[in-house]
């Protein structure tokens, strides 16, 4: 706590020793790191309604996985979603991706959620795994980075290869 913080709570304690009403009001500093919760709360807010399109249409999910890791690599995001290493794994351009979609997108929400996954993570990066079968032309979607040096957090979505 700041120490004008201090003061506040001695001056809240005080009044209420002396019979008046306490009411505490918990904030958090102005400059203050966002918390993971804020952080996806803040992604299901700008992808809400967003559509991922391929033949079959997919929402835009929000993504994280809590174990912890310094950078995103193939065998990395691999390892924490608990797929072989042998599964096929394509990465892909994180501006390509998203220029795409914010130039097809006259809403300006896919923009919208890019400039807030790049102000929140570093490393970013776009990954592409294949379902298996019978899936074969299924496929899983993410465009991930970190988030507070050691969180994989980003979006998921659903796509079909043509």
């Amino acid at each position: 706590m700041y120490r004008c913080d201090w003061y506040i709570v001695l001056v809240l304690f005080s009044l209420a020793l002396l019979g008046g009403t306490l009411t505490v009001y918990a904030r958090a500093p102005a400059n203050s790191a966002r918390t993971l919760p804020e952080l996806l709360g803040g992604i299901v807010e700008r992808s809400a309604e967003l559509v991922y399109i391929t033949e079959q249409d997919s929402e835009v999910f929000a993504f994280y996985r809590n174990t912890p890791v310094k950078e995103v690599t193939d065998n990395v995001f691999l390892a924490i979603l608990r797929r072989p290493v042998e599964t096929q794994i394509i990465q892909q351009s994180w501006s390509s991706f998203f220029q795409i979609r914010v130039n097809n997108d006259p809403t300006g929400r896919w923009g919208d959620l890019k400039k807030y996954l790049e102000a929140n993570l570093t490393n970013l990066t776009v990954f592409r795994l294949p379902r298996g079968a019978p899936y074969g032309a299924q496929y899983d979607l993410y465009a991930v980075g970190i988030f507070n040096g050691d969180t994989v957090v980003g979006i998921q979505m659903f796509g079909v290869a043509t």
